[in-house]
C-alpha cells in the first residue's frame, strides 16, 4: 500500500506575514521614488528653460519686447509664438510649465545697462525651491553666459 503525502495549506497566519512583508518592501520602494521624481522634474525644468532661453532669444525683436516689459501673460504668449513658428520643438507648450506642470515666470531684462539689447527670462518657483532644499545651484542659463 501506498502512503499518501498531506498536502499542506498554508495558515492565514503565514498569508498575513508575507502580504506585510511585501507592503513594508512597497513602502521603502515608493518612498524612495519619491526623490527621484523631484530630481526628474528638476531636470526636466532646468533642460526645459534652458532650451526655452535660447530658442527665445534667438528670434527675439529687442523693441517690440520692450513694450511687453511689465505684461507677464504677453510674454509667456509671445514665447509660445516664438516656439510655434520655430519648428525646433515637437510639443510648444509643454516649454512653458516646469516639471511640476507649473507655469513659468518671464520677465524683461537689460543685458548691459543703456545697450538696448534685451533678452527674455524664465523661472520656476518650484525649481528654485527644489535647488534651495537640496543646496544647489539653480543653473539658468543666463547664469553661465
Amino acid at each position: 500500500m501506498m502512503k499518501r503525502k498531506k498536502n499542506r495549506a498554508m495558515t492565514l497566519m503565514e498569508v498575513m506575514i508575507v502580504i506585510v512583508i511585501i507592503g513594508i518592501i512597497g513602502s521603502v520602494i515608493g518612498y524612495n521614488m519619491k526623490g527621484g521624481l523631484n530630481q526628474g522634474r528638476a531636470f526636466k525644468t532646468k533642460e526645459g528653460i534652458n532650451k526655452l532661453y535660447h530658442i527665445v532669444n534667438l528670434y527675439i525683436e529687442n523693441d517690440e519686447l520692450k513694450a511687453l516689459e511689465d505684461k507677464k501673460e504677453e510674454l509667456a504668449k509671445k514665447a509660445e509664438k516664438i516656439l510655434m513658428g520655430s519648428g525646433l520643438v515637437t510639443k510648444p507648450k509643454e516649454y512653458l510649465s516646469d516639471g511640476w506642470k507649473i507655469p513659468l515666470t518671464f520677465k524683461i531684462i537689460e543685458v548691459k545697462k543703456g545697450n538696448g539689447i534685451y533678452e527674455m527670462r524664465m523661472t520656476s518657483s518650484k525649481y528654485e525651491a527644489y535647488c534651495e532644499k537640496m543646496g544647489r545651484k539653480t543653473d539658468y542659463p543666463w547664469e553661465t553666459d
